[in-house]
């Protein structure tokens, strides 16, 4: 499914941009979509990510004046369809998506002629997988102001982005208020996968304890910032398969359902950063700063899973 903006700067000449995997709208040149000449535009604005393939999301990345997709401002990340209008500051953004010339001129289904070629080989693929969630994001979107509560999501964003990046991770989606982010496993270097998104959780905990939500409503004191980190370890599916790899960076499978499935008993066990037993098996060096949690049933798993809390 091949997608474009269409944009219409308030300034300069309109011009066409093919999105591929990930697109970005920003002040700056080096942006996917550079909107240099608008002087209210951040210059990290915005970011499109492609989903199995065919479907894109918008997020905004904290910006002071908002990203908007038919008159509504993006608060958490946003489906994009054929003809939305994009709103930064005061450029205007089409999205259109249409069906991949190579796919129409074949006659046939892209995903299924891939999955038989030799396009579809090394799909599998062992990493360390992330789970970050923001605790608390419901209660804080009942009290905030629309603008304030997009800025805030949107700058955490950001900067979870940049850290999971700075490690040499790779930011699948983000979910809500969540991020899912991967390491893959380098065979010159045994458990660095799992040491850097370690390395990476730290930080985002560390980050966050730096934050607070704005004052809201009568209360004037600052509210704190909770995340909780799910940290796993095994085999994986890219979904990036024949024609539509540049644009689907997804992992799919057992070990993506698993790190949810422990993100999501968490709160239960009162954990910030909780690690499975082969995610620290995978470390390169043993770890004295976790302790045992004890064996788990997961929901989708016939077998426990024994996890580990930071101490």
């Amino acid at each position: 499914m091949r997608a474009v903006l269409k944009v219409r700067p308030a300034e300069g000449e309109p011009f066409e941009v093919e999105v591929g995997n990930t697109a970005t709208i920003g002040r700056s040149r080096d942006n996917t979509v550079s909107l240099h000449l608008s002087q209210h535009t951040s210059r990290q604005h915005a970011i499109i990510r492609c989903h199995n393939a065919y479907q894109y999301q918008i997020m905004d990345l904290g910006s002071r004046n908002g990203t908007f997709v038919n008159g509504r401002r993006v608060i958490t990340p946003t489906t994009l369809s054929h003809g939305c209008v994009i709103r930064v500051t005061n450029n205007e953004l089409t999205f259109e998506q249409s069906e991949s010339p190579a796919a129409s001129d074949a006659g046939y289904d892209v995903t299924l002629a891939a999955a038989g070629s030799d396009a579809t080989r090394d799909q599998n693929a062992i990493v360390a997988v992330m789970v970050c969630d923001i605790r608390g994001f419901s209660t804080m979107s009942e009290v905030l102001a629309e603008e304030i509560l997009a800025r805030s999501l949107g700058e955490w964003f950001r900067d979870a982005g940049n850290i999971i990046h700075a490690h040499g991770g790779t930011v699948d989606k983000f979910i809500g208020d969540a991020v899912l982010a991967y390491w893959t496993r380098q065979d010159d270097k045994p458990g660095g996968e799992t040491r850097n998104a370690l390395d990476s959780a730290l930080k985002l905990l560390e980050k966050a304890t730096a934050r607070h939500w704005p004052a809201a409503g009568t209360d004037p004191a600052p509210k704190s910032f909770h995340i909780a980190v799910a940290l796993h370890h095994g085999l994986v599916t890219c979904g990036n398969i024949g024609l539509v790899a540049q644009r689907d960076a997804t992992i799919i499978g057992d070990t993506v359902n698993t790190v949810f499935r422990i993100e999501g008993l968490m709160k239960q066990l009162n954990q910030k950063l909780t690690a499975s037993e082969d995610f620290l098996e995978a470390l390169s060096e043993p770890n004295s700063s976790f302790r045992d949690l004890g064996e788990h049933h997961l929901k989708g798993k016939n077998q426990a899973v024994r996890l580990f809390g930071l101490t």
